[in-house]
């Protein structure tokens, strides 16, 4: 009997051991494979994701420049300086500021260019700014360069003219009307002349040579202190009257014009443009040997004998808050102008010029 149970006892035991191993639930066949592929996925998930983190980033488009199209007064000069030296030094790059620096082919035609909107901007002068609001042209005056008067009248020394009074008859050559009036004839109208008592003859850019060739007696405009400096290269000796000094209120020499219907779109464009001007103001006053090197590697054609003699003198006149207005002076000059009877009505300040940063 003892044996019996033995044996049973015996047989039993692997059962007793294995049986937990086994459950009553139905077993899913597909389980293993679906895990398999579902840990690929992860896989394949998180190398997408690390090589989204280390690929390079996309390109950065720069903004589109800004691009100003700028109509001399005159053909290049030294009074050009601050303009040129503003684009020459990098001031306008870091705006993304294009500026396209275009030579009239007529000194007369700048301001018209603005006017029709077929230039941003143009140089001119303040009394031609006067002129062109009293015809309603739509501009207006945003910074100075220069601010005091170029203009002159010249003679040659040897023609012995020694006042105005003795022009009577005389040929005087002219580049633009507004030398004219009011510059002209206030300074005749100081010795009891008026325009018709002298011959006027248009010389266009040939001021010098017309005086160099005796064409005319004497020239009205051209640019001081340059001009004396050209016809004393030329071998002739000359002598100036200074307009201010005989009836014409002192004005700026030199104005940067733009657009009034344009001017609300591109007023920060055009004030980050006057802040370059300003700079460049600043630094050739601060280095005129170094700015002079700088504007003829820029400009070879100023590279000559009678401007680098001017630019010393000249280097005075340019403006050192370009921005700045003396609206004192515009209206004086806008006075001056209606009674005189060259305009026919007086305009504010504010339709003339503006100051640039104001709000």
């Amino acid at each position: 009997m003892m044996a019996v149970l033995r044996y049973l006892l015996l047989t039993s035991l692997p059962l007793l051991f294995l049986e937990p191993v086994f459950s009553s639930e139905p077993v899913d066949s597909s389980a293993a494979p679906r895990e398999a592929s579902q840990s690929r996925a992860s896989q394949t998930a998180a190398l997408e994701a690390s090589q989204r983190e280390i690929a390079p980033p996309e390109p950065i488009v720069p903004p589109p420049k800004r691009e100003l199209r700028l109509v001399l007064d005159w053909y290049p000069g030294p009074q050009h300086a601050p303009v040129y030296l503003a684009k020459a030094l990098g001031y306008l790059e870091t705006d993304d500021i294009e500026l396209e620096i275009v030579t009239p082919a007529d000194p007369s035609v700048p301001s018209k260019l603005v006017a029709a909107s077929r230039a941003d901007l143009a140089l001119t002068r303040q009394p031609r700014l006067h002129l062109d609001i009293a015809e309603q042209k739509p501009l207006i005056r945003v910074a100075t360069l220069i601010d005091s008067p170029l203009a002159l009248l010249t003679v040659r020394e040897d023609s012995k003219i020694t006042d105005i009074a003795q022009l009577v008859g005389k040929n005087i050559g002219y580049a633009v009307e507004d030398n004219l009036s009011p510059s002209l004839s206030t300074l005749l109208e100081g010795a009891e002349l008026v325009l018709d008592d002298v011959s006027l003859k248009d010389v266009d850019f040939g001021v010098v040579q017309a005086l160099v060739q005796q064409r005319v007696d004497a020239v009205i405009g051209g640019q001081r202190p340059m001009l004396a400096e050209q016809l004393s290269r030329e071998g002739v000796l000359s002598r100036g009257f200074l307009i201010e000094e005989h009836g014409v209120p002192a004005y700026d020499g030199l104005i940067l014009i733009a657009n009034r219907n344009h001017l609300q779109r591109q007023r920060e464009t055009i004030q980050h443009l006057v802040t370059a001007i300003e700079r460049a103001s600043l630094w050739l006053v601060n280095h005129p040997e170094k700015a002079w090197q700088r504007l003829v590697e820029v400009e070879p054609s100023l590279d000559t004998p009678a401007n680098r003699r001017a630019w010393p003198a000249l280097i005075r006149r340019f403006s050192l808050s370009p921005a700045g207005l003396d609206s004192h002076r515009y209206a004086r000059f806008e006075k001056f102008l209606k009674d005189r009877g060259e305009i026919e009505t007086l305009h504010p300040v504010s339709r003339l010029a503006v100051d640039i940063y104001a709000p």
